[in-house]
């Protein structure tokens, strides 16, 4: 859990988190207790307001992860714990849904696929395993959404993070879907914009977080990639992105775009200023993570030692399946084209590349979709877009110029333009007063043929993968 306290300028105030415990007690299980929500984001928050002095808060913005499913009772509390997003229990039930519902556009809205990460599979595992759970729920929320139930008394949602519970162009439940997992329709939240208010922060509110500034509007908020996205101005105006994080999410915004994009997201100008095109990944800065693992050093050390290294070995970051843009859980990694002097230096170095490369998969994807060439700059968020050892490893793979946005959170900076937008302020003016500055990187033609070799290569080894049997 993370907070950001910003002035009126875009100016960062104070950082803070929070730990959030995940518990994986089988090999495709991820659950959360959502009052851990609530306690990390005290943590988060006393941190950022620590040495800043008297503030005049005008406002707290949300976003979180998606599709985690939160289910609350009658009085508001946590009947289970979150099934978290990195979580492919209910492969089983996707496949289920994917065979009896069909296209799922007409259904939500949006080409969703039928994936075990996402909420109408959990839901019907739900349902077969926990009947009780079920019959105690009184409604579905993301982990946004629970902790601003507790800041405002407010069970809402927005329609992209709800996508799958609701038809998003509707913003109406998507009733089909949700009787076909063995939910009733009425545990579908109340949904509007996520730059809107979902209500102001009561006295309850305010003393869990620690603050004293009960009647401010807290927005609805956004996903945590939407949120992003608003951040690196990319639901305000046309640009391709990767946004990095355990996962990265990656794809276009468009003026106009179509109305689905299989097998990545389409989201429609109902639910964003843009059109956006974007797929999630599954393991981005967990694959890093993973390669500290095995090395026995941090992530910022593997990224120092790929820079060492002499060569780059083949790495596909299948490590817990793949999202976008081929939707398999059972899929997984591939290192590839090791040789007797390679070393710790050559390992990292092919994982940064493989992270790397499974987004350009995403991006080109992305652009075959919309029917354009894909080879406009892209701009990086999160730790690739401050960390100029990433910008070397995103040259050679994207093979594009970048523009790196200079924050490490850019989903808590968009959560802020929501909290500015929810008070009054014209969203694309919240978007240009909070805005982060920004780096341009021009890329060689050198690292720009050494791009295409390395995607040529990266393709058939992910190509591989997909045709073997796990």
């Amino acid at each position: 859990m993370k907070a950001v306290l910003l002035d009126d300028g875009g100016t960062v105030l104070g950082r803070g988190s929070g730990a959030v415990r995940t518990v994986r007690d089988g090999p495709d299980r991820a659950e959360q207790a959502p009052e851990d929500y609530v306690g990390a984001a005290a943590a988060a928050t006393e941190q950022a307001f620590r040495g800043v002095g008297d503030v005049r808060l005008r406002g707290i913005g949300l976003s979180g992860q998606t599709p985690t499913l939160v289910v609350v009772d009658d009085g508001g509390e946590a009947v289970r714990p979150a099934i978290g997003w990195q979580d492919t229990r209910a492969k089983r039930q996707a496949v289920e849904l994917e065979r009896e519902l069909g296209d799922p556009l007409p259904l939500i809205g949006t080409s969703l696929p039928w994936s075990a990460s996402a909420c109408p599979a959990k839901m019907r595992w739900l349902a077969e395993h926990e009947p009780e759970t079920v019959r105690r729920g009184r409604t579905l929320l993301q982990p946004k959404d629970y902790l601003g139930l507790v800041l405002t008394g407010s069970a809402m949602s927005d329609p992209w993070s709800s996508k799958g519970l609701c038809h998003v162009l509707t913003a109406s439940p998507a009733s089909a879907v949700v009787e076909a997992t063995g939910w009733p329709v009425s545990a579908v939240p109340v949904l509007a914009q996520g730059w809107t208010a979902r209500g102001t922060l009561t006295e309850a509110g305010a003393k869990a977080l620690g603050l004293k500034a009960a009647g401010v509007p807290v927005s609805v908020g956004c996903s945590d990639a939407m949120s992003g996205m608003l951040a690196l101005g990319a639901l305000t105006e046309p640009a391709s992105f990767v946004l990095t994080g355990t996962s990265s999410m990656t794809g276009t915004s468009v003026r106009a775009g179509p109305d689905q994009a299989h097998p990545l997201y389409v989201i429609p100008p109902e639910c964003s200023p843009m059109t956006v095109v974007y797929g999630p990944t599954q393991s981005s800065g967990a694959s890093v993570e993973w390669a500290g693992r095995m090395l026995g050093r941090t992530p910022d050390e593997v990224v120092a030692l790929a820079g060492q290294a002499r060569r780059r070995p083949v790495f596909v970051p299948y490590l817990s399946g793949e999202r976008a843009p081929v939707w398999r859980g059972d899929v997984r990694a591939v290192l590839a084209g090791l040789g007797a002097d390679d070393g710790p230096a050559e390992l990292a170095a092919a994982v940064l590349a493989g992270v790397s490369l499974a987004d350009r998969h995403v991006l080109q994807t992305a652009a075959t979709l919309l029917g354009a060439a894909g080879s406009g700059p892209v701009r990086l968020g999160g730790h690739a877009g401050r960390d100029r050892r990433w910008w070397e490893v995103r040259g050679r793979t994207l093979g594009v110029d970048l523009e790196a946005v200079d924050d490490t959170d850019p989903p808590s900076r968009g959560a802020a333009m929501t909290a500015m937008a929810a008070s009054g302020t014209d969203l694309a003016a919240a978007v240009g007063r909070l805005a982060a500055p920004v780096h341009h990187v021009p890329v060689t033609a050198e690292a720009r043929r050494e791009a295409e070799r390395a995607y040529a290569v990266y393709l058939r080894w992910a190509g591989h993968t997909l045709d073997s049997d796990y």
